[in-house]
């Protein structure tokens, strides 16, 4: 049987790296151990860095995808859970009489598409083109399903040097937890590296640092179309965050005020009632305590029975919110495809 002998410091060095360049985060190696062990694929991990050990090439690739997957790869967690069959999606079309003629015209035209007028993706437009005159809409769905699964397993692939989002630079997975540096220069609030990461790893929300939770609640609003502005973070008199409609005119009072709660303790009525008050204040519309944890029972119900017009938002709320703001899968097809690949 074919195998790879390499040491166990090459293993983690090319997985440290593997994730900078496709996922643009830098990593350590304790990082690297947490999430293999933590993904039950500790018996892929070397446990003597000087040590030589043999690895068959699929169990690196398994490896090299978990761990993708485990720093917000949105392609890595479904091509490791649904190797590359046709019989899927031969189930999923099993309605189509062309499916198979479809397969066979399209995979051997993959590799020679040309590139598009950009130059930074492969333009399938003249394979699709013909797919639709010859086998009309259904043939035009195969022939994107295909490219689809094709193009995830390629970005995602430890051989291969595409990627789905070339980086100027890396960041530190460490600064979501230590770090109040926000990449407030860029006009955006929130790493998107770290958005995908967070919805990956949905139990590390608690552990981010105060000012990266700030960042991530601001960059949702922004997100949404809001003008936006962050504040100091540090004696702030209790408002963190504070939105405006994109249309309203300056020196127009914000719209909404945002109180950031990033605890494992429950928010309590102190908080919602001391918000109530600059609501009312500054004259805004409403408010909203963000929280990685929830409200008390006791927060809720005067909130309630008050009528204060404060939203909550909550740990499921940010859940969702990272499931909506994460990067999407592969599109349609693979980014340029680089020299020497």
């Amino acid at each position: 049987m074919s195998g790879i002998w390499t040491t166990g410091r090459d293993v983690v060095e090319s997985m440290a790296e593997l994730v900078g360049f496709k996922l643009g985060l830098s990593v350590t190696e304790e990082q690297l151990e947490q999430s293999v062990r933590q993904h039950g694929m500790a018996e892929l991990w070397p446990d003597d860095l000087e040590a030589t050990y043999r690895y068959r090439p699929e169990a690196l690739e398994r490896l090299a995808q978990t761990l993708l997957a485990a720093y917000g790869d949105p392609d890595a967690a479904g091509v490791a859970a649904s190797p590359l069959t046709i019989l899927p999606l031969s189930r999923e079309f099993s309605d189509f009489d062309g499916f198979l003629e479809v397969v066979d015209y399209v995979l051997p035209r993959l590799t020679s598409l040309p590139l598009n007028e950009r130059e930074d993706a492969l333009d399938p437009t003249k394979l699709v083109t013909e797919v639709a005159q010859h086998w009309g809409r259904r043939g035009v769905e195969v022939t994107a399903r295909l490219m689809s699964q094709i193009n995830a397993r390629v970005t995602s692939s430890p051989w291969s040097r595409i990627r789905r989002v070339s980086y100027d630079s890396r960041i530190e997975l460490r600064e979501l937890f230590a770090s109040e540096s926000l990449p407030l220069p860029l006009g955006l609030f929130f790493d998107q590296r770290f958005v995908d990461y967070l919805d990956a790893n949905a139990a590390e929300l608690s552990r981010m640092h105060w000012r990266q939770f700030e960042g991530l609640v601001a960059e949702r609003l922004r997100r949404e179309g809001m003008k936006v502005e962050l504040g100091p973070g540090r004696a702030d008199g209790g408002v963190d965050v504070r939105a405006w409609d994109p249309a309203a005119p300056d020196g127009a009072p914000a719209v909404l005020l945002v109180q950031c709660k990033r605890t494992h303790q429950r928010v309590d009525l102190v908080v919602v009632k001391a918000l109530a008050a600059d609501v009312m204040f500054e004259g805004a519309q409403k408010g909203m305590v963000a929280t990685t944890s929830s409200w008390s029972p006791g927060a809720r119900s005067t909130v309630t029975g008050r009528g204060y017009p404060i939203d909550e938002v909550n740990r499921d709320t940010l859940l969702q919110w990272l499931t909506q703001m994460r990067s999407p899968g592969s599109g349609l097809w693979l980014p340029r495809r680089p020299e020497n690949t």
